[in-house]
């Protein structure tokens, strides 16, 4: 059997507290977001191999692939969520958001429109969603919130 040698950390010339006190630098800050925005991306994709058409990962997923501009992945998986839960507003409403970052508005106002007759009643959220600008610098804008505002 081998021998195992321990070995003493000897840890008094680290000053961890102070070290970790500092600011840091916004650019280590931003390369720390990004990494781990990429590793959740990583992790969640490896999650819904593992497990298929699970729609709370997924739901998890698009959120991560339009926060990262990945936004023809985002439609991808709402489009696979819609099919898990036709029934679901959110579902709908997210699959309009990714629509309309990607300028697919004439289907982006179909999704929404969707997503409010199923029962998605947000209508403040919608006002100020920056992935839905663009649709509401669009003429048929108004026609959705009034349908929105009608009992």
């Amino acid at each position: 059997m081998a021998r195992v040698e321990k070995v003493r950390v000897n840890w008094n010339h680290w000053d961890l507290v102070s070290w970790f006190g500092r600011p840091i630098a916004e650019a280590t800050s931003e390369r720390l977001r990004e990494d781990q925005e990429a590793f959740d991306v990583r992790f969640l994709e490896d999650v819904l191999a593992r497990l298929g058409e699970d729609a709370d990962v997924l739901a998890q997923l698009g959120h991560l692939y339009t926060k990262t501009g990945r936004y023809r992945d985002g439609l991808a998986v709402d489009r696979r969520l819609v099919a898990l839960r036709p029934r679901d507003p959110i579902a709908h409403y997210n699959l309009a958001c990714s629509l309309a970052l990607l300028k697919e508005t004439s289907r982006a106002f179909q999704a929404l429109r969707k997503a409010i007759r199923l029962g998605y009643h947000d209508l403040e959220y919608m006002q100020q969603d920056p992935d839905l600008e663009n649709l509401r610098q669009d003429p048929r804008w108004n026609a959705v919130v009034n349908v929105k505002q009608s009992p």
